[in-house]
């Protein structure tokens, strides 16, 4: 057998192998690979330490939105990862309870997208839902330090569509 058909042979025989390959067996990952940590559980509180209510489902009642980040937070941001502010203290223990704060900052929002921004959070994310007063504070204070940068689209969400 000549070299140039052992090659052509050989060339065809690993492409109709992998395209047979559905499931991705033969196939390495493209890149490396993403191992994730065990996350280890939270200790159990003591008696003498109360909990501060959940930012994640239900409805909040008045000034119950947290003054801390849930134990199992995956950021290292700080409150002063936002800029000062009314509301600022509101805006960061519900938004970072559940993601960091780059995320509000990179948004850049009308107050009409800020709304149906929040309310996404709540339906499909299952953020708890806070009384309207503190809603309000929430909002004002996003429309105020992340208005719309872009002239033009109006600040358009494409994640909102």
């Amino acid at each position: 057998m000549k070299p140039v058909t052992a090659i052509t042979v050989s060339i065809l025989a690993l492409v109709v192998t992998l395209a047979l390959d559905r499931a991705g067996v033969l196939r390495q990952p493209a890149g490396p690979i993403a191992v994730t940590p065990t996350p280890t559980p939270a200790p159990a509180p003591s008696a003498a330490a109360t909990p501060a209510p959940s930012a994640r489902g239900g409805t909040l009642a008045k000034g119950a939105i947290p003054r801390s980040l849930p134990p199992d937070a995956s950021h290292q941001d700080t409150i002063d990862s936002l800029p000062p502010g009314k509301g600022r203290d509101e805006t960061f223990y519900l938004c970072a309870a559940c993601h960091g704060t780059a995320l509000i900052k990179q948004q850049g929002l009308s107050r009409e997208l800020w709304e149906a921004s929040f309310q996404l959070m709540i339906d499909r994310h299952g953020m708890a839902k806070p009384d309207d007063a503190d809603r309000t504070l929430i909002v004002d204070y996003l429309s105020e330090n992340f208005p719309p940068r872009r002239k033009g689209r109006g600040g358009d969400n494409p994640f909102l569509k």
